[in-house]
């Protein structure tokens, strides 16, 4: 079967977006004020609001507030925008979607460094877990204003080919089908000839797809390692409440536990395959 899985700009986006949704909703009263912007002095003076040497603990819990409250509803705007992306796939939906997610992640990056200046405080568990919720939901796009323009495009516009691929068995345009129709046939359909046809002419859609999709993980890994991450990977990883080494080292353990049975369920399975298909079935 096709694992449809999650789209580019899901894939990417989740993440960031997810920082926005962690926090409960606020109202919309402060949308337009830039509550991340860095006051003028406050690298020197270490606050913004009181000119005070040191930020303080209410101070921080405050600049916490005002964040959920703006990348909640940038983050909701971003949402919705996909979701007409994806819905109705045309030039217009595709920029929109980019242009939205362009404006969630430049007003993530500002909060997150930002937020530096209260590094060190003395915080209550939640509220040290919302700011490392924060820093981890960034990093998916370069801080460069045009590098982070071009990684939202190159995503929404990969999730649109994505979503319009369409295969094709022959010449007739009404025979074409998307991944739902795909879907659909190879849950039902028992003739391997069909099913094999059926695999590789939806794998050939992402043939044209390589160079962008290249072309954004390069600069997805370079605003992870602005980030102070190794890559993307490991920025992922590292959101499980663990390092990403120990969360790799607990994917391995827990591998090692299930590996046994997944090898009897494969032989049991590719046994069952033979005995219905015969030689179609058959793998070295």
């Amino acid at each position: 079967a096709i694992v449809r899985g999650m789209t580019v700009s899901k894939m990417l986006f989740s993440g960031a977006l997810l920082c926005g949704f962690a926090f409960a909703a606020f109202p919309h009263d402060l949308l337009a004020q830039n509550v991340c912007a860095i006051q003028p002095g406050a690298a020197q003076s270490g606050n913004a609001q009181s000119g005070n040497a040191q930020p303080t603990v209410a101070e921080a819990l405050g600049f916490l507030d005002r964040v959920e409250i703006e990348l909640n509803d940038l983050g909701i705007d971003a949402a919705r925008a996909t979701w007409i992306q994806q819905t109705y796939i045309t030039d217009d939906s595709i920029a929109l979607a980019a242009a939205a997610n362009d404006r969630f992640v430049a007003r993530q990056t500002e909060c997150i460094q930002a937020a530096k200046r209260f590094a060190g405080l003395k915080l209550s568990a939640e509220a040290a877990r919302k700011f490392e919720l924060l820093r981890l939901g960034g990093g998916f796009a370069p801080a460069d204003p045009v590098l982070r323009a071009e990684t939202t495009r190159t995503a929404a516009g990969l999730d649109a080919a994505y979503g319009r691929g369409k295969y094709c068995p022959d010449t007739d345009a009404e025979h074409c089908m998307g991944i739902d129709e795909i879907g659909t046939k190879m849950a039902n359909s028992r003739d391997p000839k069909e099913l094999a046809a059926l695999w590789a002419g939806w794998h050939k859609v992402g043939a044209p797809m390589r160079t962008d999709y290249a072309r954004l993980a390069e600069l997805t890994n370079q605003g992870a390692r602005e980030m102070g991450f190794a890559d993307t990977g490991a920025l992922w990883r590292s959101q499980y409440d663990m390092t990403p080494e120990a969360f790799q080292a607990e994917i391995e353990r827990l591998w090692t536990q299930v590996e046994p049975l997944y090898l009897e369920l494969h032989t049991y399975v590719r046994r069952k395959l033979i005995e219905k298909y015969g030689e179609a079935a058959t793998r070295p």
